[in-house]
């Protein structure tokens, strides 16, 4: 989801979806490949807290592993490949036959009533123009929604295309976004044999699967019902599951007031803008008067709210009761909610607060509460109950199966969308372009409406005779320009609910009341960001996303199933992926980074690689051989095998059952970290839920200074999690500069001793090598599988504690340096008496410069040395067999001509490598 993956092509004249045919199919990964992966994610949930590196319970890492094997050596996992295979060969995507949530992902599972609706939601900047109005902001973010959609329907939205590699990027998912709403998947004979007239019974809510007892009594029906049930109880994909429906004829958006609905058509049917920014706002001004009167509002829209078998349940009630008014909804481009809420007070801590300075003063509970109530007002809207008893908050005005975009009173304006059915990437695009248009209507003001003051010149408005057939006008004196009747073009669905549906609308929204009351989000920045990233030769997303983890596990002392949401906008037919955020890597960077086992250095080694492992794992995502997807395909074939022509027998069954039924796979399909990045300037804001009670939802926006992030959870210490954050971050930041400071030369260039180190024992490596059959006498000679005499190297480069922290890391390079030092044994003493090997101390190396020993120095003139100096170093390499502690004739101005007097004069054999030279900071 992070904006920097993706750009829009310059190219103004390109069709919007001219790329589709030539994007490639979702790879199908091997089945081998995805079982090791997955074992790999749970491996670290079954290990101790920081004090030791052993599992925990080694019975239940080996019986995770018997599980997996077995599965994989029993016939019925080639059964369920072969069938995903004879689907990829055949179609587009081999996810295509399956009737599957339409993201696959892992949290497609019964959300649970105590869970908050599952959509992420991004907050946009401020408006160019101070205090404008609701109205105003609405009208102007409204007309350029709309002019992004005219765009799009007349493919002239310009095609995404990939920032790294310049390859196309699918523009299938914005037709997900327009017109399009989240929608139960209902079983057959469901809703034919609803009876409406069924009084209403405490169960309703808790079996939606209801079957008329009066008309169907006989035993066949009977038992087809149990059956029903039991399967219901056993699938969570089609039981209780989601689907889209998209309606791409629409033109209309739908408007939420004080709870109160409202429809607009904005496109005609050529999809050009009907109405003006300054016509919107007089429309938007007449609905929020209207709607000023509470008598006719309804909490209707917290029924999208409830969990899935209630939502589902309510659905089919709303459905059969008022069909056309559903549709409505369903079908509508958008849902602009016009909040009456208004910030409640003016905090200090405003968007940016640095977190270090946050915690280094007392939190009081109102800056707590400020925070999160100002964040969740623009979320989820406020809950405040009137002196009846009432729901009078505008947390009734939300319609969660779509695309919203909420604007205050005070003129915050926020987007909001369902995680099911709508890309994040996606979203953040059209957030992102709506803004910037919306700023450029200053420009276009000041340029007599030129349109090149615009993301889409070619958009334009309806022209005035058929906008004139189209509304009813009116003129205040007969002559002049006639203004627009909102009356006449705005239609209000009035809504008379039976009592049964009555009592779905005030538990739904009695239950969210009581969600938004258990849930905080706190909110803060980290003073560190893109450029920090850069100097440690990272990626941010990465940066953010182990630090977090190592946070997590300094509070808990354990490791839990994560998640991070990626695109993978690049094939055919996208689905979003997740990839898991821990692994065996991660957690030994956990357990090390709170002990002091290894010094500074170490940790920041060891960070540095878990990043980029943490990348490389996103790169495979985005490629497209994520295991999640697959993971699910298959447990979804063997749920209904018989469905899709797979026979079992009960040996394959069992197998099958052992694997996906197992309570150690269950953290897979119930992740307790979801951590997503995605935003940029356009943005302040972005955050997401959880997706079980007891975990973490946490959006960031990374920033080139600072990263913003919200935390979502229900009774945990967000602030104190952010707490840690910052001194993880800040951990690592320091270990960055005191490397830095360790190393450096005269000019007060810094480089960090981690890369020192690699490039002098490659100097030394490659120097040494040139001695041919010149070896030291005395020298022992070891195996090639023996360690190097460490000792006798007089403390060569630290080398030894260099290799105990890569021991630690598990770096194959270390192994390999090992290899190559194995054989060559020096006689030299301890000290710095010998010629044959002088390394200098390390307050030789910061009084007197870093010295590197020049074993075979080339010619004079091309290294600078007197004819002294050449004389003395060419005796040494001529008689190399008769050097020893005894015979040496150094002496320190001798130990001195035998180096380099520069770090930057080392005689590499691969010196078109170069440094990574940072400068230092202020």
């Amino acid at each position: 989801m992070s904006s920097g993956s993706t750009i829009v092509s310059p190219d103004r004249s390109e069709r919007t979806f001219k790329h589709e045919v030539e994007l490639p199919k979702l790879p199908l990964p091997k089945l081998s490949d995805t079982l090791q992966r997955l074992k790999e994610s749970l491996e670290p949930l079954y290990y101790a807290d920081g004090y030791y590196q052993h599992p925990l319970d080694p019975e239940q890492i080996e019986k995770l592993t018997s599980i997996i094997k077995n599965f994989e050596a029993n016939p019925v996992s080639e059964k369920l490949q072969s069938k995903l295979q004879n689907y990829h060969d055949s179609r587009d995507c081999y996810l295509d036959e399956l009737h599957l949530d339409i993201n696959n992902q892992t949290s497609a599972r019964e959300i649970q009533d105590d869970v908050l609706p599952r959509n992420p939601f991004l907050v946009l900047a401020d408006d160019a123009l101070p205090n404008i109005t609701q109205a105003d902001r609405s009208a102007v973010l409204v007309h350029s929604a709309a002019r992004f959609i005219s765009a799009l329907k007349q493919n002239l939205l310009p095609p995404d295309i990939n920032a790294t590699n310049g390859k196309p990027l699918s523009m299938v998912p914005f037709l997900n976004l327009f017109g399009a709403t989240r929608k139960p998947v209902f079983q057959h004979g469901e809703v034919e044999n609803f009876d409406l007239n069924k009084p209403y019974t405490a169960s309703d809510l808790e079996d939606p699967d209801y079957s008329s007892d009066g008309d169907n009594d006989d035993e066949v029906t009977r038992k087809e019902s149990a059956d029903r049930k039991r399967k219901r109880g056993e699938d969570i994909f089609t039981g209780n599951g989601i689907t889209i429906r998209r309606h791409p004829e629409s033109k209309h958006v739908l408007i939420i007031s004080r709870g109160q609905y409202y429809t607009l058509e904005v496109l005609d049917s050529t999809n050009r803008i009907i109405y003006t920014t300054a016509e919107l706002t007089t429309i938007f001004n007449y609905i929020i008067n209207d709607s000023s009167d509470t008598g006719k509002s309804t909490a209707l829209g917290s029924l999208t709210s409830h969990s899935f078998r209630n939502w589902k349940y309510a659905r089919k009630r709303l459905q059969k009761r008022y069909p056309s008014e559903l549709h409505d909804i369903d079908s509508a481009l958008f849902v602009l909610v016009l909040d009456e809420s208004q910030e409640e007070t003016r905090c200090d801590d405003g968007d940016t607060t640095d977190i270090s300075h946050k915690f280094n003063r007392t939190i009081t509970e109102r800056d707590k509460k400020c925070t999160s109530a100002n964040c969740k007002r623009v979320f989820y809207g406020t809950s405040i109950i009137n002196s009846k008893g009432h729901q009078v908050g505008s947390c009734v005005s939300r319609w969660y199966d779509k695309l919203q975009l909420v604007v205050t009173a005070d003129a915050k304006a926020t987007v909001i969308w369902d995680s099911f059915t709508c890309d994040g990437s996606v979203v953040l695009r059209f957030t992102s372009e709506i803004y910037t248009e919306s700023i450029l209507r200053l420009a276009r003001d000041v340029n007599a409406g030129d349109p090149q003051f615009s993301l889409w010149p070619n958009v334009t408005q309806t022209d005035p005779e058929t906008k004139k057939l189209m509304t009813a006008t009116i003129s205040a004196n007969g002559e002049g320009p006639s203004e627009i009747d909102p009356k006449s073009i705005v239609k209000k669905i009035d809504w008379s609910f039976s009592n049964i549906l009555n009592t779905h609308v005030h538990l739904s929204e009695t239950k969210l009341a009581d969600l938004i009351s258990k849930y905080d989000i706190v909110r803060a920045s980290i003073p560190l960001g893109r450029r920090s990233a850069q100097r440690l030769g990272i990626k941010p997303d990465s940066m953010v996303q182990v630090a977090l983890q190592i946070a997590h596990y300094a509070l808990y002392g354990k490791m839990v199933f994560g998640i991070e949401p990626i695109s993978t906008r690049g094939f055919r037919n996208s689905r979003s992926s997740f990839i898991n955020i821990q692994n065996q890597e991660l957690l030994e960077l956990c357990q090390l980074f709170i002990s002091s086992s290894i010094d500074g250095t170490g940790k920041l080694d060891k960070f540095i690689q878990t990043c980029e492992t943490h990348h490389e794992m996103v790169r495979c995502a985005k490629s497209g051989v994520g295991y999640e997807k697959h993971f699910n395909a298959l447990k979804y074939l063997f749920k209904f095998h018989e469905h899709f022509g797979i026979f079992l027998n009960d040996d394959e069954s069992l197998a099958a059952k052992d694997l996906f039924e197992n309570p150690l796979i269950l953290p897979f399909s119930q992740p307790e970290l979801i951590v997503a990045n995605c935003g940029n300037a356009a943005t302040t804001t972005f955050g997401i839920t959880p997706a079980v009670p007891q975990g973490f939802g946490i959006g960031y926006i990374i920033k080139d200074d600072q990263v913003d992030l919200t935390v979502t959870s229900q009774f945990r210490q967000g602030d104190r999690m952010m707490f840690m954050l910052n001194w993880v971050l800040g951990e690592i930041r320091s270990y960055w500069r005191m490397s830095r400071g360790t190393s450096h030369n005269k000019t007060g260039v810094k480089i960090s001793p981690v890369v020192d180190k690699l490039y002098e024992m490659d100097n030394a490596v490659n120097n040494t090598s040139k001695l041919n059959d010149h070896t030291v006498p005395g020298a022992r000679q070891t195996s090639s599988s023996s360690q190097v005499n460490l000792n006798r190297y007089g403390g060569f480069f630290d080398l030894e504690s260099h290799i105990d922290s890569k021991n630690i890391s598990k770096t194959p390079s270390m192994k390999n340096l090992q290899k190559t030092f194995n054989g060559l044994m020096m006689s030299a003493d301890n000290d710095h008496s010998s010629s044959a090997v002088s390394v200098p101390t390390e307050k030789e190396k910061l009084n007197t410069g870093h010295e590197i020993l020049r074993i075979q120095p080339r010619e004079v003139a091309s290294n600078g040395l007197e004819a002294g100096d050449q004389t003395d170093i060419d005796g040494l390499a001529d008689n190399t067999d008769d050097v020893s502690p005894s015979s040496s004739t150094t002496s320190l101005s001798s130990k001195k001509r035998n180096v380099i007097n520069s770090r930057f004069d080392i005689d590499f054999d691969r010196s078109c490598v170069g440094r990574k030279v940072a400068t230092l900071d202020h």
